[in-house]
């Protein structure tokens, strides 16, 4: 991690007393932060505010919390519970494909219910989007209340190696 690596050579300059100047420190501190990942904001579909659908930082992306938006319609899909997170999660994958990611580098994800009573039918078919044996660390939590009266939201993070 180059922030750690970076505390650590100020640390032992500082410490172990190695003679660093001050622009030796400057030109380290330069070469760690040229050498972080690059920051960049996916923003290729419709949003209903002042966010991006997803962000990339390295071989992370992390996807903002979706709802049951048809992208094709921008209607609520909300027959059931399961129609509702199946288009939830439809959402949320096709962000992940279009960044050339799949189900399987996701590593977390959080879900939000307006109603925690929905819990085992939401994780029927969130598991589907899943391998079984290789699911994603993941906290569910209820909520008062969620965009566009939705009755679920799920936000991931994925990794990717290159």
């Amino acid at each position: 991690m180059p922030t750690a690596r970076l505390s650590l050579l100020v640390l032992l300059a500082a410490v172990a007393g190695c003679g660093r100047s001050d622009d030796d420190l400057r030109r380290i501190v330069r070469e760690e932060m040229s050498a972080a990942p690059r920051r960049e904001a996916i923003t290729n579909r419709g949003v209903i505010g002042p966010y991006s659908p997803a962000i990339r930082v390295g071989n992370f992306l992390f996807v903002s919390g979706q709802i049951a938006l048809d992208p094709l319609t921008g209607a609520m899909k909300q027959d059931d519970i399961e129609t509702e997170t199946r288009q939830v999660l439809d959402n949320v994958m096709g962000i992940l494909r279009g960044q050339g990611f799949d189900s399987s580098k996701v590593v977390s994800a959080t879900v939000y219910l307006k109603n925690m009573n929905d819990y085992a039918a939401v994780n029927k078919v969130y598991a589907g989007y899943f391998r079984e044996n290789d699911y994603p660390a993941r906290v569910a939590v209820e909520v008062s209340n969620l965009p566009r009266q939705a009755n679920v939201e799920i936000a991931v993070i994925a990794c990717i190696s290159r």
